[in-house]
């Protein structure tokens, strides 16, 4: 009976560091270097909470490893493939008054499409960690057009008294980043840094406006201020500060259009950040709630975010709306179809939040944070699609190390059909839990599964 009960207070452990996250920031803003390459900064946050500490003599110490992959796509070569190592004295231990250490890595970075795959985790606990996937295009600026870099979005601009020997200087300033992109009304300004090229037109008659706009995430500009920019050779750096305390909690799109005066031809660059106010009390929420199509999240989302969501949706999707989102050819279809998707499925159209989408999403987020693998997100895997379709098993039993066995595990969900399994076998020896066997009518059946799981 003690070593029934310390497997299941072990295997409670497992599960409860599985569930955790390493408090782990990333960003990144790139800029002009040359015509074939552009210089790209990484920003990274660490929060020591729930970190494990080991007692130096300089004090307590939190240790982070930060594994970077960036791998050109187009010629399959890894560009970055290294760790850094995140060291961080500890001076109070008290959860409210942790501060977080921020640092910043530069590269030059050839043209190309890459894969960025970031893995972070507690050296002396790694099941304390954080993976982030990304895909990013690297297309240099051009030397004969004007343009705008990548907006950084920071904590602090110091512009007098800006240290030099400061891993954040650059310009004459010292750009403190804020790699969450999240602004509290605890400091309710958002910063932002970016550099304008190539301001040298053919008319020299002509000048630049630009156009610093912020949008919420209905698409409504709440926030609009445009100067004139003077004519030059050289480059121009633009930063700046808004203040957040009159706007609600909501995610805000920052958008800088420059914009030449005689063609009006303009370009662009934005960026999106996440603003939390506990002190305004939002009195149009069911106001926009009620607007419909045109009042929701997905009247902003862009072509890639509309495909990526109904990727995450295709298991709950009939297989008539799996054929008409196949048709559809217009990024404004592909958005209503979304808001519909989800409205038909809302069980208290009463309430501005759909409980529904929000239980699924997080079984999303659940799914890529503890069944992704370097290949492919969580939801795309078969643990990942049946727990999404079937949510969290009755049961989960663990088999990692059985004589002869590669690793498997088994789910059961006792409410579905009187009681189904479902046994997943680590086949490659590579994390990928493939699904051998289940009862449930529909899913894949061997009986014989044990035979795919044997080492001799």
């Amino acid at each position: 009976m003690k070593n029934v009960l310390f497997v299941l207070i072990f295997l409670a452990t497992i599960i409860e560091a599985q569930t955790r996250e390493l408090g782990f920031e990333f960003d990144y803003a790139r800029f002009k270097y040359d015509t074939s390459s552009v210089y790209m900064e990484f920003y990274y946050e660490l929060n020591p909470l729930g970190m494990s500490v080991k007692v130096t003599d300089a004090g307590h110490l939190s240790e982070a490893i930060v594994h970077i992959e960036m791998k050109n796509i187009d010629v399959d070569t890894f560009f970055i493939n290294k760790d850094w190592k995140i060291s961080h004295l500890v001076k109070n231990q008290k959860e409210e008054e942790l501060k977080s250490y921020t640092g910043v890595i530069g590269f030059v970075v050839p043209k190309g499409n890459y894969s960025l795959f970031i893995n972070a985790y507690d050296v002396g606990n790694p099941s304390l960690n954080k993976t982030i996937r990304e895909k990013v295009i690297i297309t240099p600026f051009k030397d004969d057009k004007y343009s705008i870099s990548d907006i950084q979005i920071a904590n602090n601009i110091k512009k007098d008294g800006a240290d030099p020997s400061s891993i954040f200087y650059k310009n004459t300033l010292e750009v403190i980043p804020n790699p969450s992109m999240i602004c509290t009304d605890k400091m309710p300004v958002v910063f932002y840094y970016a550099e304008l090229y190539n301001l040298k037109l053919e008319n020299p008659e002509t000048d630049f406006r630009l156009h610093k706009i912020l949008f919420n995430s209905v698409g409504k500009k709440v926030f609009e201020q445009t100067k004139v920019i003077k004519q030059s050779p050289n480059s121009f750096v633009e930063i700046g500060a808004i203040n957040l305390s009159k706007f609600p909690t909501d995610s805000y799109n920052l958008v800088l259009s420059l914009v030449d005066t005689k063609t009006n031809q303009a370009y662009l660059s934005s960026k999106r950040f996440y603003f939390y106010n506990t002190k305004f009390v939002d009195t149009v929420s069911k106001t926009i709630s009620d607007r419909g199509f045109l009042g929701s999240e997905f009247a902003i989302y862009s072509n890639e975010e509309c495909d990526k969501m109904f990727s995450q949706i295709k298991y709950i999707a009939s297989q008539k709306e799996i054929d008409q989102y196949k048709k559809l050819d217009s990024l404004n279809a592909k958005r209503e179809f979304l808001y519909n998707f989800w409205k038909m499925r809302d069980p208290d159209p009463s309430t501005p939040i759909n409980e529904f989408k929000e239980d699924y999403m997080k079984r999303v987020d659940y799914a890529n944070k503890n069944f992704g693998l370097y290949t492919k997100e969580g939801y795309l895997t078969d643990r990942g699609r049946v727990y999404l379709m079937y949510g969290e098993p009755d049961q989960r039993d663990f088999y990692p190390s059985e004589s002869n066995m590669k690793p498997y595990e088994v789910w059961f969900y006792n409410q579905i059909e009187g009681g189904v399994t479902f046994i997943f076998g680590d086949i490659t020896g590579f994390g990928n839990y493939e699904l051998l066997h289940s009862t449930k009518r529909g899913e894949v059946k061997d009986e014989y599964w044990q035979r795919r799981l044997t080492t001799q």
